[in-house]
């Protein structure tokens, strides 16, 4: 299928689900320990436009880390660039107040096959919804 080129628009939305546990990793190169796949960059490439978590239980205050890859093995130093990194605050979940919503926005084009991944500095107890809104060329 031919791409939009004056200006370039997305074809097809594509939305990344994940949901982060309990697995800590505090590697600033993501090349050990343990990371969530947020999203993979279609035939075509990628517009990611944004990130947002949300609690999906009560949680403790932590970092989250959002990498790059290039498509290659995440054990590789120069495979990997952190992009951004969001800092959240301990969360109790409440049956009568809304929970804050956290993004960090990306509005950036991935190549083809990309990956986007995620780490957290700290155990999060409940864990957190993310979604990745994007949109495939």
């Amino acid at each position: 299928m031919a791409q939009n080129t004056a200006p370039i628009f997305t074809v097809t939305p594509d939305i990344g689900i994940a949901l982060l546990t309990s697995a800590v990793n505090t590697d600033y190169t993501m090349t050990t320990g343990t990371s969530s796949s947020l999203f993979t960059a279609g035939a075509s490439g990628s517009y990611i436009s944004k990130i947002r978590f949300k609690p999906s239980g009560s949680t403790s205050a932590t970092v989250i880390r959002v990498f790059l890859n290039n498509g290659q093995a995440t054990t590789t130093a120069t495979n990997n660039s952190l992009y951004g990194e969001i800092s959240l605050p301990a969360i109790t979940l409440s049956a009568t107040l809304a929970q804050n919503d956290f993004e960090i926005p990306m509005n950036i084009a991935l190549p083809a096959n990309w990956r986007l991944f995620a780490t957290q500095g700290t155990a999060l107890g409940g864990g957190l919804y993310v979604t990745t809104i994007a949109g495939d060329y």
